[in-house]
C-alpha cells in the first residue's frame, strides 16, 4: 500500500491521514547503499515527514541524511532523489540559493540541492531538451509571488527549480521523502498543491535556514 499514490488512497478511503494532514500509518523503508550506506545512521522521524494538509504526492523510501565531502557522487535509489547523502556547504552552496534555475545550470548536481529537502525546501526538477522557457518563466513568476518562508522567520522562500537531465519525466516536484511526477505537461497548480503540503514540513524545516 505504501507505493500506491496517497491521493489514490485518500479517494479509497484507506488513509486517516487524509482527514488530518498527518500520514499517520504510512512509513517507508530505511535503505542505503553503497555510496550512502546506514551504517550507524538511523532515519528522521516521522517518516516520512507529515504534511500541511491531506497529503499530495507518494511517499518514497527515505536514505541516510550524511554529509559527505565536495566531489563525492552518490548514487541515489529515486529518480529524482527525495533524500539521501549530501554535501553541506553553507547556504547558497549547498544548501543552494532558492529561485528558479535555467537549463543551463548544468552544475548543479543533487549532491547539492538533497540539502536543500532537508532545509523543507520544495524543488521542482525538469528535463527539457528542446527547451522550457515560457514554463519556467511561468514558475518563476509565482517563485516571485510567494512571500518569505512563514515556518523560519526566514526572508525568502524555500523554493528551487534545477534542471535534471537523467529523470524520466518532464516535471518532477520533490520534498523530503515525498514525490510527485507532474509528467509531460507543465502542471502550475499541481506544483502549488505539492508547495503547500510539504513545505518547511522536512527533518530540518522550519526554523532553519
Amino acid at each position: 500500500m505504501r507505493r500506491l499514490p496517497l491521493l489514490l488512497l485518500c479517494s479509497l478511503g484507506l488513509l486517516a491521514a487524509c482527514d488530518s494532514g498527518t500520514p499517520m500509518g504510512i512509513t517507508v523503508n530505511f535503505v542505503g547503499n553503497s555510496t550512502c550506506d546506514t551504517a550507524n545512521q538511523s532515519p528522521y522521524s516521522p517518516s516520512p515527514p507529515n504534511t500541511n494538509s491531506a497529503p499530495v504526492g507518494q511517499p518514497i523510501d527515505e536514505m541516510p541524511h550524511v554529509h559527505v565531502p565536495e566531489g563525492t557522487q552518490v548514487t541515489y535509489n529515486h529518480n529524482p532523489p527525495t533524500s539521501g547523502c549530501h554535501y553541506s556547504l553553507g547556504l547558497g552552496h549547498a544548501p543552494i540559493a532558492p529561485g528558479v534555475y535555467p537549463s543551463t545550470a548544468t552544475s548543479l548536481k543533487p549532491e547539492y540541492w538533497v540539502h536543500n529537502l532537508e532545509h523543507g525546501y520544495v524543488v521542482v526538477s525538469y528535463n527539457c531538451p528542446t527547451g522550457c522557457d515560457s514554463d519556467l518563466q511561468a514558475l518563476n513568476t509565482w517563485y516571485k509571488s510567494l512571500p518569505p518562508d512563514a515556518g523560519g522567520g526566514v526572508a525568502y522562500t524555500k523554493f528551487i527549480a534545477v534542471p535534471f537531465p537523467s529523470q524520466k519525466e518532464k516535471w518532477d516536484v520533490e520534498s523530503w521523502d515525498w514525490f510527485d511526477p507532474i509528467g509531460s505537461t507543465f502542471n502550475l497548480d499541481e506544483i502549488k498543491k505539492f508547495y503547500a503540503n510539504h513545505t518547511n514540513q522536512a527533518p530540518e524545516g522550519a526554523g532553519t535556514p
